[in-house]
């Protein structure tokens, strides 16, 4: 077995070395940097109207939401002094509830002359939680799905009508995730941002990759030490990569929330309650399925996400305790 290996180590290390090898070498490093930027801007980009609906089942709107829909589209058209053609929007509805998280789904952006596509939760049909009740009645007979886990839910019992009526939103919740989608999916960032982070921290493993194994008297730029060195700088850009993406939707989602809260009192109200409902939701799913412990928090927020359900929910009481002091102002002008 060693000698196998050292004859294998041999011969792929004089094969690295040679003129051929040293372009293999070369131009996998360059394809881990380009490769990934490329196919997500392509994908996210030119290519969105046809890989939208083949990565997520989508459907048109129901005819109930297609008004709140055109008029958020206006006033953020408005708000931000944008003509049509230059925020090209196209929103759907989800046909099955995820598994991952029960949110708006995007592709693309408001930025870019592509366009952006939208699809928000399959709850969005509902216009009240008898609604609901019966669509899960219906659907999901011993309980529903819900982080990977499948939940029993009793549908006769009342906490099945709390947990129905989580899914049930009012036209100023409705109003608000429209307006939200929108700033949270608007810029070039929203396209590029995880390219251009992928492609600046591969270009820095990757230069320590091809130094190091060609410099480093322990590496002896032997094809194994470049077997060992490549993932392991390769898998410190992935997770580089990955925490800066959080931390850049972090900000966009809070900015989003924000921007959305901000158009009205009602927007704001909407706000609140969708965070609350949602909150609410997932206590009721972790009371339910206590295996669910590990992925839901006392709260009802879920581990691991890029921005805490909590932390939207207070930003959006801080912008409403604001909104109240403005309301107090115009009565008194009245």
């Amino acid at each position: 077995m060693g000698s196998t290996y050292a004859e294998w180590n041999q011969k792929a290390t004089q094969w690295l070395q040679s003129k051929m090898g040293r372009r293999a070498r070369i131009g996998l490093l360059a394809a881990t940097v380009v490769g990934y930027p490329i196919g997500s801007i392509l994908i996210n980009g030119p290519f969105v109207n046809l890989t939208f609906p083949r990565r997520y089942s989508i459907a048109d709107l129901p005819p109930h939401l297609v008004p709140i829909a055109d008029q958020e589209y206006g006033r953020f058209l408005e708000r931000e002094n944008r003509v049509p053609k230059d925020a090209v929007v196209s929103v759907h509805i989800q046909k099955t509830l995820a598994t991952s998280s029960d949110e708006t789904v995007a592709s693309g952006s408001l930025g870019v002359r592509t366009g952006l596509r939208l699809a928000v939760p399959l709850y969005a049909r509902f216009r009240n939680s008898e609604e609901a009740l019966e669509y899960f009645r219906s659907q999901n007979e011993d309980g529903v799905e819900f982080l990977g886990e499948k939940v029993p839910v009793q549908w006769e019992s009342e906490t099945a009508k709390e947990l129905a009526d989580c899914y049930a939103l009012s036209n100023n919740a409705y109003r608000f995730i429209f307006l939200r989608d929108l700033y949270a999916y608007d810029g070039y960032a929203s396209l590029a941002q995880r390219s251009i982070s992928w492609a600046t921290w591969t270009t820095f493993s990757s230069i320590f990759t091809y130094w190091i194994h060609n410099s480093s008297r322990m590496m002896s730029g032997s094809a194994a030490s470049f077997a060992v060195v490549y993932p392991i700088l390769l898998g410190a850009a992935w997770y580089a990569n990955k925490q800066w993406h959080l931390l850049y939707r972090y900000l966009t989602d809070i900015h989003a929330d924000a921007e959305a809260a901000r158009a009205s009192f009602e927007h704001a109200e909407g706000g609140k309650e969708y965070y609350w409902k949602m909150l609410k939701r997932n206590r009721l799913m972790r009371d339910l399925k206590p295996s669910l412990w590990n992925q839901v928090t006392a709260t009802g927020d879920i581990r691991a996400i890029a921005t805490p359900i909590i932390t939207r929910y207070d930003h959006l009481k801080d912008v409403n305790e604001e909104d109240d002091e403005l309301k107090t102002v115009v009565s008194m002008d009245d």
